[in-house]
């Protein structure tokens, strides 16, 4: 069961800096020593600051944004967010241009919240699913096969 520190931290994330893309709440949503761990453990964000300059590209990339959190669940400092939404491409994401797509992602994130601030993040989302909606596909090896030395 999600405890109400948790449930207020994750509500303002989606709300405020997804939703709205508050840039002046993210000062008080997330840690100056903020990091934000991408799929497969990869470290892709340092900081607060860094953060702002990624969230300022994307609801510039996504538009109209829409989410819907399904499920949070808490455990010490931890926090989990299964969570949908929807969103219109604009373009710059990695060169696929934009048609105006409505796009659906969908994902998982796993916030380490203290003093109400998000110190970190670990985010396994649906970018294979959104980059195929938005007409792109993946690049296969040369037999067709994919893997191979």
């Amino acid at each position: 069961m999600p405890n109400a520190e948790h449930e207020k931290v994750v509500g303002h994330w989606f709300d405020d800096l997804f939703t709205r893309g508050d840039l002046e709440a993210v000062n008080s949503l997330v840690s100056p020593d903020f990091v934000a761990h991408g799929q497969g453990g990869m470290e892709d964000t340092h900081g607060r600051e860094n953060f702002s300059e990624w969230l300022r590209w994307y609801t510039s990339a996504f538009t109209e944004r829409e989410w819907v959190v399904h499920d949070v669940i808490s455990e010490g400092e931890k926090a989990v967010a299964r969570y949908s939404g929807w969103a219109t491409y604009r373009g710059g994401l990695l060169g696929i241009p934009s048609e105006g797509q409505r796009v659906l992602e969908t994902g998982i994130l796993i916030l380490r919240v203290r003093d109400g601030l998000v110190r970190e993040i670990w985010s396994e989302m649906s970018d294979l699913q959104l980059v195929m909606q938005l007409g792109a596909s993946p690049q296969t090896g040369k037999d067709e096969g994919g893997a191979g030395p």
